[in-house]
């Protein structure tokens, strides 16, 4: 019973506004509402003291983390402007691949259909097994004759060789499919480096790391790996 006050109590607390759409959507016995008792817990000074706290930490956070990633960014466009040299921004490509949604997508896609077509070998592959294992069998019993035999054999010879150039087919449409994936992604990382870098940076290159790649170290200050993911994001879903 007191769940069910609880309930009720905090349907009370509806500001006008939200008040007004659900009277013109939805038939809600409002007057029942009035009956409710009001929570002792909700209406404690204490309560709405620690409440209005949390909810001000809550936002000097939010502001925090905006204002803090603007700033790292108009540092990094500063240092680049003010600098006689050649400056190199860095992306981490591990960390687009992973946060990328179209990457991932591609990525599931071409596993599904590799998947498929090792199913599609492994069951043909199960069946002339099987036949084979009912040659051996018929021959070792002399159920056949010399003919039967030898029809049988260029048979399972001739099953053999297909479900091989099968393999090769299906190997091949991966491997293509496969580069075209990389090709995509890869490309479009390129572009969103390019626009990120045009738009705010103008640094002179872009460089990519990931693990195992030549370059050991960089500097995190000109990483842009973030930005980038947002850029790729923003125009996939486009």
């Amino acid at each position: 019973m007191e769940n069910n006050n609880i309930e009720n109590t905090e349907q009370t607390h509806i500001n006008p506004q939200e008040e007004q759409v659900f009277d013109e959507n939805v038939e809600l016995e409002t007057p029942t509402l009035k009956k409710t008792k009001s929570c002792p817990l909700i209406n404690n000074p204490m309560y709405k003291a620690i409440a209005y706290v949390i909810l001000l930490i809550a936002i000097v956070l939010i502001y925090i983390l905006h204002f803090t990633s603007n700033k790292d960014s108009d540092k990094l466009a500063n240092v680049i402007s003010s600098s006689n040299n050649s400056v190199m921004l860095t992306v981490n490509n591990d960390s687009i691949i992973k946060n990328f949604v179209l990457a991932e997508l591609l990525t599931k896609d071409l596993e599904t259909e590799a998947i498929k077509y090792q199913q599609e070998l492994a069951n043909k592959q199960n069946s002339l097994q099987e036949r084979y294992n009912n040659y051996q069998n018929n021959v070792q019993n002399n159920v056949l004759t010399q003919t039967q035999i030898q029809n049988a054999e260029q048979q399972l010879q001739k099953e053999a060789a297909e479900l091989q150039g099968l393999q090769e087919q299906y190997s091949h449409i991966l491997a293509a499919k496969e580069e075209s994936v990389h090709r995509e992604i890869t490309d479009s990382i390129i572009n969103a480096a390019r626009r990120v870098n045009d738009k705010k940076y103008k640094a002179d290159y872009v460089l990519a790391t990931s693990t195992g790649s030549a370059i050991l170290y960089a500097n995190k200050i000109y990483d842009i790996t973030d930005e980038v993911i947002k850029e790729l994001n923003n125009a996939y879903k486009k």
